[in-house]
């Protein structure tokens, strides 16, 4: 089942990053919000919908929404930006592609190639491919998002060069200050900022919900912090169908994974299944090597868990956008697309959301 989430107002999400009021005045926001405060969000509206907390801790609901300590068969895919006028989904840049410094408007991505690494290479760097951009102009880091369209001819390899967009938001800060909870009245410094998310018209959240029984078609909920809500209604087609049956060859036995969600690894950057020595692995009887990445620098992963009270582990994960290539040992691509292709791959809390993944060509 897929929905749409659009916002009644103004959004807040914290990153991971420390905020005490008191000692700092401004709190970060991240956008888009992380799939576990989607996820949860979905988790505590199907808890009130159907019961109570007390119902939920006791595990009336643990077939499907799960338990305190424990997840039912409850997961999702998303989230992703999604436009109703136009239909288009979008995903945040690959960061094997790379904007002109000086192109005043940045509006196009650059594909960067992969080369063999060199004999000699003044660098701790265990791969064997390295990815770089050949021409004499200076780049920097990817930018923005891909719609739909453009998204589908990167991962088919159709181009070298391909149109961005990004702006779906608007930021408006607000000013708050704390209060004392018996007398209401302010504490002396306690001032703090935050920056409010306001998305424009027509966008919205686009998420895929599975193992639920008898999920509403529409709702309300709070979202992110603030006490905003939102509200969500079903989608009868599937506007991924396009990218998720997509056909393409592969070149040379290689393809690259991408990740249109943050993806929690065990080993940090590296996946739990890959062997951090020999850089090869083996996952549902598909062998495959890393020989080359484009990841960014890791984010921190928290939240609160409102059935026990109390704040969840904190992951450091590796961005959206980022990407890796691999060399086929052994399989064929109707099994690597059947293991990585528009699935959650992430080591930790796949179910959330994180890591979902499409496979491409370079």
């Amino acid at each position: 089942m897929w929905i749409k989430i659009y916002p009644n107002d103004t959004l807040f999400f914290r990153s991971g990053r420390p905020f005490s009021m008191g000692s700092e005045t401004w709190a970060d926001s991240i956008f888009p919000p992380y799939p576990s405060t989607i996820y949860g969000a979905l988790r505590t509206f199907l808890i009130f919908e159907r019961g109570s907390l007390r119902e939920f801790k006791s595990g009336k609901y643990k077939k499907d929404i799960g338990t305190p300590d424990k997840k039912g068969t409850m997961k999702i895919i998303g989230p992703l930006i999604f436009n109703s006028e136009n239909g288009k989904t979008y995903f945040p840049a690959p960061l094997d592609l790379v904007m002109k410094k000086e192109n005043k408007k940045k509006d196009k991505l650059f594909q960067i190639s992969k080369v063999k690494k060199p004999e000699i290479f003044y660098a701790e760097y265990p791969l064997e491919d390295i990815l770089i951009y050949q021409k004499r102009e200076q780049v920097e880091s990817a930018e923005g998002y891909l719609d739909s369209i453009t998204f589908k001819e990167y991962l088919q390899g159709q181009k070298r060069e391909y149109s961005f967009i990004s702006g779906f938001y608007t930021t408006e800060p607000k000013i708050g200050i704390a209060r004392e909870d018996i007398t209401l009245s302010s504490k002396e410094g306690y001032l703090y900022r935050i920056p409010m998310i306001r998305l424009k018209k027509d966008y919205c959240f686009l998420v895929k919900f599975d193992g639920i029984e008898n999920m509403p078609e529409k709702g309300l909920f709070a979202l992110g912090g603030e006490g905003k809500t939102v509200k969500f209604e079903k989608i009868n087609n599937n506007p991924l169908e396009d990218l998720e049956n997509m056909n393409f060859e592969l070149k040379d036995g290689i393809f690259k994974i991408y990740l249109a969600t943050p993806a929690i690894f065990k080993k940090g950057w590296l996946p739990e299944w890959i062997n951090a020595e020999t850089l090869e692995g083996e996952k549902d009887e598909i062998k495959l090597k890393l020989i080359a990445c484009a990841i960014g620098k890791f984010i921190r992963i928290a939240g609160w868990d409102m059935a026990k009270n109390e704040p969840k582990s904190m992951y450091k994960a590796v961005p959206d956008g980022s990407v890796y290539y691999f060399k086929v040992l052994s399989g064929s691509l109707g099994e690597i697309k059947k293991v990585f292709h528009f699935k959650n791959i992430s080591d930790i809390n796949p179910e959330e959301g994180f890591g979902l993944s499409f496979i491409g060509v370079p």
